[in-house]
């Protein structure tokens, strides 16, 4: 089996007014930034200690015997690769991505909490059973404390606040193969391994962690697929509180990549690409400030056109906007989006989907697509005058399969390129999240890989993770938490968020990125 090739990259030494630190903001005038490569099968990954961050993807493309672009007239003959497209998007160094604050989270770890908390606020009990406690200020006999956060997202709290896990310069090291801490860390070749401490307090959150989150470049599954290569970024998260911590907390780690497979800079943005989630026939449903309704619907059940297919053996339903279960272009997703949910008439939402001549992708992609003043359709949820697009946690369903309970979470396909993503994990939520927030001008084009302009829909995240605004299922005022619902009779119960206890598990989230290049795409890869 291949091994993959890591390489450390020469770091970067950047002065910062801010003062970034491992921890916390602590007053320093500069900062060291470590780099690393990792290189398997023709695909190259760059890492950054800042955030932990996926700053780059290089994925082949692939010419045939005349010299011609095969991958992009859909077929391939003798393969022979000659270049190669960055397929996330990213700032065009770490330095700027230091400097400009990233706010878009380009490809970083976000936490303590990813996604986001209603009200800036989170209730949690500090001990399992009923007995008197010692909390901050003295003895209390309440179970429940009540931690208040940073909004930093309207009146929500977002991916640990304006100075979350992201904004972090973690320790970094290249741990060899069967060195690993945690059992399905190592890769072959080995993994690069981020540390990071965050102290009780940290952000507003109660208990003392250390966290981490290593990469690793292995085969695809098979050893490759319908006469293609490529090859998986594995990332393991964890965390576990430090020694001699005696306060529980909630954690949840998610990888925050934006994908283009075509390229990060792509006119057609991410419109040309094909999206399924074949294991998610259910969502959580959103309010007005986009926090779970803790609701689980099927997503058949809402904007449904009624569309049914029948065939010899089975009834297909065919649902509305939210429904990814069988495929679909993001170009028609956003259409019938903007139809059904935001309430556009079917021209206006095609204008911001359809290129000259009407065909799909490209678009009117310096205009921003927001919703009407007046807001959203009737039970939307939608205020006026925001950017739309999914923004959305699905339910994974399927079967679990091998040791680590792995489950096949999206399959992200581009036609043109023949290119194909498959994002696989032991989380029970995806987040799809289409970039609407990206304008073209935010970041500047100038701090951009390629001096390029990140548009509405430029990329897609796909991040894997617990439910937002998970942390405390119950309102209970007698103590009775998280721990107390019952998850057989309440779906939403099943994806809450993780909470680190004293003597408790130690926090676990496996997500794999299948990247396939050059493959047949009507053969079983895009299937479950």
């Amino acid at each position: 089996m291949a091994s993959s090739i890591i390489e450390e990259l020469p770091p970067l030494s950047i002065d910062d007014d801010d003062g970034h630190s491992p921890t916390s903001k602590s007053g320093r005038t500069a900062v060291v930034i470590r780099r690393f490569r990792l290189t398997l099968d023709g695909v190259s990954v760059e890492l950054s200690s800042l955030g932990a961050t996926v700053t780059s993807v290089l994925l082949p493309r692939y010419y045939d015997g005349a010299g011609e672009d095969a991958s992009l007239r859909g077929t391939t003959t003798t393969t022979t690769t000659t270049t190669t497209d960055d397929v996330v998007l990213s700032y065009a160094s770490p330095a700027h991505q230091l400097n400009d604050g990233n706010r878009p989270f380009f490809g970083s770890i976000v936490g303590r909490v990813a996604n986001r908390i209603r009200d800036g606020r989170f209730r949690l009990g500090q001990q399992r059973h009923r007995h008197r406690v010692i909390g901050r200020g003295g003895s209390s006999s309440s179970l429940v404390e009540t931690y208040e956060l940073e909004r930093n997202d309207g009146p929500n709290h977002l991916h640990g606040g304006s100075d979350g896990f992201w904004n972090r310069i973690w320790d970094a090291s290249i741990v060899v193969d069967g060195d690993g801490e945690v059992e399905g860390e190592g890769g072959c070749g080995g993994v690069v391994r981020f540390v990071l401490i965050s102290p009780d307090g940290d952000a507003g959150y109660p208990g003392g962690i250390q966290v981490f989150a290593s990469y690793s470049l292995v085969p695809v599954r098979g050893g490759g697929a319908a006469g293609g290569g490529g090859a998986m970024l594995r990332l393991v998260m964890g965390a576990k509180l430090l020694p001699g911590e005696t306060r529980a907390t909630p954690v949840c780690l998610a990888g925050h990549a934006y994908f283009n497979l075509s390229s990060h800079s792509s006119s057609n943005r991410i419109l040309d690409h094909v999206l399924r989630l074949p294991n998610s026939d259910r969502y959580t449903p959103l309010d007005v400030s986009s926090i779970p309704t803790r609701e689980v619907r099927r997503v058949y059940d809402d904007y449904d056109d009624g569309t049914t297919t029948t065939t010899t053996t089975t009834t297909t339903t065919t649902g509305g906007a939210m429904d990814f279960r069988y495929g679909r272009t993001l170009a028609d997703a956003l259409e019938r989006y903007g139809v059904e949910v935001v309430g556009l008439d079917r021209a206006d939402a095609g204008r911001y989907v359809s290129g000259d001549g009407g065909s799909r992708g490209g678009g009117e992609c310096d205009r921003v697509a927001r919703v009407p003043e007046g807001g959203g359709t009737n039970g939307s949820n939608l205020v006026g005058n925001v950017p739309y697009g999914f923004d959305h946690n699905y339910v994974i369903g399927g079967r679990a399969k091998g040791k680590n309970g792995m489950r096949l979470a999206a399959i992200l396909s581009h036609p043109p390129t023949r290119r194909v993503l498959r994002v696989y994990t032991t989380a029970p939520g995806l987040q799809v999240y289409t970039s609407n927030h990206l304008d073209g001008n935010t970041p500047s084009p100038g701090l951009c890989k390629d001096g390029s302009r990140y548009r509405q829909w430029q990329g897609i995240c796909l991040e894997t993770q617990t439910y937002p605004d998970s942390i405390l299922l119950s309102d209970d005022e007698d103590g009775i938490n998280d721990e107390a619902r019952d998850e057989d009779d309440d779906e939403f119960a099943r994806g809450r968020c993780f909470v680190l206890r004293p003597g408790g598990e130690e926090y676990y989230h496996v997500v794999e990125y299948e990247f396939l290049t050059a493959v047949n795409l009507d053969a079983d890869l895009l299937s479950d």
